[in-house]
């Protein structure tokens, strides 16, 4: 702040020639002037002073004995002067001053940090809607506001807090942890296959196993009850649990047809538009047929050194599409059928151990086909709850004879 203030009144870098600079720096600073940044340079002493304090010193350096040279002149005043003849510069430079310091109320760039499963278009379309965009007037926002309305929009969101720092605003959160799913213990429950299948191990933590190892079982089948007979003859409902390896088969048919239709896109056409905060001003036009083709957008922001500037091209780049008919060869159809097979493995058979794939290649007038016999090794088990609302406790009745 020192060193602006002597800016805007002027100073002078001066140097004291003489046999007693010391002399002339006492009374100097007797007197009462400001001096500064005295250094011994070469036998002779530098010094600082304001423009109009050294229009005083000239009867003390007389009285000192001493002759002064200016070296240099800075602030405001030498400026002006020297910039007088040029009216305009000075306006220009005004006028920049005053558009950045109103600019500076403005937000031009935000980040967002935090996101992991939440969609960042989303987020960004939110606190759009609650007030934070590029070009948002800092002294009429509430950015506490604007997180917790955008907190309750998004209940995904744990905690989130909106920073400023001069035009940029980096708002930071941390999502709410996914409770994991526990299944009731409590609940008593049958473990059933989920696939028809030869079971190769049966390993049971609870409940009564009602099959053993080279036992055929089918979909659907009770592989462990849940409904437990301890010695006594009483019974007991618990949660049966069990791990279920089976060789399983799978099968599964995937097509191809021999005529299909494509896109043929022809040389791509450009819009580019100008965005000032969140005001949009095309200058380059092209035309093509929307019904038929793709667009891309590529946004390229403003950078002044190392500060994004709230300026951007946003550069539309159309492709226009042609359809047209393709004839697909038998070589093309079983390598797009083969591909088709191992995306069907990575998805659906991902739990799966596959021991054996038998592929059988085949075609119709229309169309090539494979059928795939996948032979698996998996878990078949699964829980099935146990509805005991509705159960009724019947009541044993022995007969006459019994009573006898």
């Amino acid at each position: 702040m020192l060193n602006i203030f002597r800016w805007l009144l002027g100073f002078v870098r001066f140097k004291v020639i003489g046999k007693f600079p010391e002399r002339f720096i006492n009374i100097v600073t007797k007197s009462g002037l400001s001096i500064w940044d005295t250094q011994n340079k070469n036998g002779f002493l530098h010094a600082s002073m304001f423009v109009r304090d050294y229009k005083e010193i000239r009867p003390y350096a007389r009285k000192s004995r001493v002759k002064l040279r200016i070296e240099k002149k800075s602030g405001l005043p030498f400026f002006i002067k020297r910039y007088k003849a040029r009216v305009g510069v000075l306006i220009g430079a005004l006028v920049f001053v005053l558009i950045t310091i109103f600019m500076s109320n403005f937000i031009w760039t935000i980040d967002i940090v935090g996101l992991q499963t939440i969609s960042e278009a989303q987020l960004i379309s939110t606190l759009n809607k609650n007030g934070l965009f590029i070009g948002t007037y800092k002294p009429g926002a509430s950015f506490k506001t604007i997180a917790r309305d955008t907190m309750l929009d998004i209940p995904d969101i744990g905690w989130m807090s909106i920073n400023v720092v001069n035009s940029h605003a980096s708002v930071e959160l941390k999502e709410k942890a996914k409770s994991p799913e526990v299944d009731d213990y409590r609940k008593p429950a049958n473990v059933k296959a989920k696939h028809d299948g030869l079971i190769i191990s049966i390993n049971t933590l609870q409940g009564k196993s009602y099959f053993e190892s080279g036992s055929a079982v089918v979909k659907d089948q009770l592989l462990v009850s849940g409904v437990v007979e301890d010695m006594l003859g009483g019974v007991t409902l618990v949660r049966a649990n069990a791990e279920v390896i089976a060789q399983t088969k799978r099968e599964k048919t995937f097509s191809v047809p021999k005529t299909q239709q494509t896109l043929r896109f022809c040389e791509p056409v450009y819009r580019k538009e100008l965005n000032i905060f969140s005001l949009s001003l095309p200058y380059s036009f092209a035309f093509a047929d929307q019904n038929e083709s793709f667009v891309s957008y590529i946004t390229e922001p403003a950078r002044l050194f190392d500060t994004t500037l709230p300026l951007s091209v946003t550069t539309e780049t159309i492709y226009e599409a042609e359809k047209t008919k393709v004839n697909i060869s038998e070589a093309k159809a079983q390598e797009i059928l083969l591909r088709y097979s191992a995306l069907y493995e990575s998805f659906e058979l991902s739990d799966c151990i596959i021991k054996e794939r038998e592929y059988i290649f085949y075609e119709t007038d229309t169309a090539y086909l494979l059928d795939v016999k996948f032979t698996c090794e998996e878990d078949i088990a699964y829980q099935q709850d146990i509805n005991i609302d509705n159960a009724e406790i019947l009541e044993y009745k022995p007969t006459e004879n019994e009573e006898k």
